[in-house]
Formats: C-alpha cells, sequence, structure tokens
C-alpha cells in the first residue's frame, strides 16, 4: 500500500555542506538517517557499484522529508549547460511556507540564492497561494508556497519553513502522466488542471512559453511510518511548450547533481509492487534491504514514471528510537531548545 510522498532525493556535490544548508537555512533539522557506504541496490540503474554519503532528515514542522545524497568514488556531474526546464524529469521541488519573504531571507542568510520575491501561484490565486523562487546551493531549484490550508500558518509575520509539500514533473504528455500518477500511485485527487502563462515562474520557462499543469493529491488520509508527519504530498506535472521529448538526466545516473527521485512511504513492498505492475508498471529496481545508518532500515524498490523519471518505494523496517518517541520530541520548540544546547547540530 502506497502511504504517501516520504522524500525527495537530492544529488549534491558535498553532503555535509549541503546539509548545512538543508538543516539550518530550510529547517530540515531531525536526521533520520546517516551513513557511508555502498550503493550496491541501485547498481541496475547507476551500472556500477559506487560509494556514497548520505543524510535524510525530517523538518519538525512537518511535510515529507530530503534524502542528501553525494557520491564519494566518483565526482557527481552537474546537468549540461543546455537542460532546461523543456526537458523532462523532476523540475523543482516546493515547501510550505508562513511568510514568504521572510523564509527567502533565511533562505539567503544560509548561502541560498532568491531568484524571485513573494508572488502569486496563477492557478490559485483566488484561494490565497502564494509562492516564490529559490536555488540552493548547488543551483537545484526549489519553491515556496503560503496557502491557508498548511498546517504552518497563514499570513502572519513570523517565519516558518516546513517539508516538502510539492514536486513538479515535466512530462511530454500531460493526459498520459494524468492517468499513471491517478491510477497506478494513487494521486486521484485533481486540484486543478490548468493552460497559460506564468508570470511568477517566467525565470524558469521562458518569456510567453505556455505551460499545460496538473496538480495532483491523494483523497486519503496519510498512513504508515510517518503518518503524522506526511500529508500525502502534491505532485504537479508540467507539460512546457517546446518539450524536446528528453530527460534532465539523460547521459547521467541516479545520484548525480540534481532532483534524482520521488521516494513514496510503503507497507508491504511486495504487495505493492504486484498492484503497480498489475496497473503497467514497469520494476526497474528489484527490492533490497539497506543499512541507512543510525539503526534505520528499509527496504527499496525503484520503478519509473511515462518519461523515465525514477520513482522509489520505501518499506521503512527500524528507525534510530522508536516512532512514539519521533512523534513527542520532533516539534518545531523541542527541535529549537536541542540546536541551542547542541543537542542537534
Amino acid at each position: 500500500m502506497i502511504n504517501g510522498l516520504q522524500h525527495i532525493g537530492i544529488g549534491v556535490r558535498n553532503r555535509d555542506n549541503s546539509y548545512y544548508f538543508y538543516n539550518n537555512g530550510l529547517g530540515f533539522a531531525v536526521p533520520i538517517s546517516m551513513h557511508t557506504g555502498n550503493c550496491n541496490g541501485v547498481v541496475p540503474i547507476i551500472k556500477e557499484n559506487q560509494q556514497r554519503n548520505v543524510v535524510i532528515a525530517l523538518n519538525p514542522y512537518g511535510g515529507g522529508l530530503v534524502e542528501i545524497f553525494q557520491y564519494i568514488t566518483k565526482t557527481p556531474v552537474p546537468p549540461p549547460p543546455e537542460v532546461d526546464f523543456t526537458y523532462n524529469g523532476f523540475l523543482f521541488y516546493g515547501l510550505k511556507v508562513r511568510n514568504v519573504n521572510g523564509a527567502l531571507e533565511r533562505i539567503k542568510n544560509y548561502g541560498g540564492e532568491v531568484i524571485t520575491f513573494q508572488n502569486k501561484f496563477s492557478p490559485m490565486d483566488k484561494f490565497g497561494w502564494k509562492t516564490a523562487i529559490f536555488k540552493d546551493p548547488d543551483g537545484i531549484y526549489g519553491i515556496l508556497i503560503e496557502y491557508p490550508e498548511s498546517n504552518v500558518g497563514y499570513g502572519g509575520r513570523k517565519t516558518r519553513i516546513g517539508g516538502v509539500e510539492y514536486i513538479a514533473i515535466g512530462v511530454s504528455n500531460i493526459k498520459t502522466s494524468i492517468e499513471f500518477y491517478r491510477n497506478i500511485l494513487g494521486y486521484d485527487r485533481i486540484i486543478y488542471q490548468w493552460e497559460g502563462r506564468c508570470p511568477e515562474w517566467e525565470t524558469l520557462f521562458g518569456r510567453d512559453r505556455k505551460l499545460k499543469r496538473a496538480l495532483l493529491a491523494r483523497s486519503g488520509k496519510p498512513s504508515g511510518t510517518f503518518k503524522h508527519f506526511l500529508r500525502g504530498g502534491m505532485i504537479e506535472l508540467i507539460e512546457v511548450e517546446g518539450n524536446k521529448g528528453k530527460h534532465n538526466f539523460e547521459g547521467r545516473t541516479w545520484g548525480d547533481i540534481g532532483l534524482m527521485e520521488v521516494c513514496f512511504d510503503v507497507t508491504d513492498i511486495e504487495k505493492t509492487l504486484a498492484e503497480v505492475t498489475g496497473k503497467g508498471a514497469e520494476i526497474v529496481v528489484s527490492p533490497y534491504k539497506q543499512d541507512m545508518g543510525m539503526n534505520t532500515f528499509a527496504t527499496f524498490a525503484y520503478i519509473k514514471d511515462p518519461d523515465g523519471s525514477l520513482l522509489e518505494f520505501a518499506d521503512i523496517e527500524s528507525l534510530p528510537v522508536p516512532y512514539f518517541m519521533i512523534r513527542l520530541f520532533v516539534r518545531p520548540s523541542i527541535v529549537g531548545i536541542a540546536k541551542k544546547f547542541g543537542f542537534l547540530k
């Protein structure tokens, strides 16, 4: 059973430097795994085994987690200069926030780059949604989303940055992709289907370029290991005018610099894979068990979407501490105190 979006995977040049930004700048302050080791489980998609440094961290305001991943036995490859958002693949991620411009100031203070300040979110403007664009230290795009239904507050001056609420995926045929994410992954709620130009995204997609957009969510409540933190996640499918029909990781491998995967939390991974393959999905990495460090163990597997973007399934077997302790202590006030006194870096 698919429980919802668990984390996004981000390939970086240096894990520790990037985690400094994601921890302090974006609030992913609670590591649930940190490990240096081999990538033998994903050899089918990286061709030969490599060693990596990795950390997966939680934001106390809830939302999806981040995985910060660095190769250490090869030089991580950045995307070529010609790759832009007319390519398919993961385009950017979105964080839920309160006080967009205050969040941007914090991002800038910790090494991020502000691309745009607060602006409307065109398809949801009438519902009060606001957004802005930034880059992390590796040039990976993120957006901020402030909207009334988030659980970090709305319209106030106090700055809060929550976890991953949203992922944007470039696709070559939006109708085909809607069917895939709805029927195979259970993103059955269409928040909107929208077509037109987005002034707030001109810096991303180019002036006067038309977009077809569909924002999907899950109608059921999140369940599974992180059910009190996850909201199921929103997936935006974007077909950009002038789509080149190529993937932005073409010629590179999983783990190179950029948004490399979206991971879904699942219960009973074998049954889940049987269900999705029965609906037409193809397994590209069979289930394998992985020690993620800090006593976190999980079984992982991968499928691909119609344009070749990698979708991971994770069935968590153990965490550093019992889950009730995570739920009890992973709160913004307690995390703040723990950082102040050096219990968390």
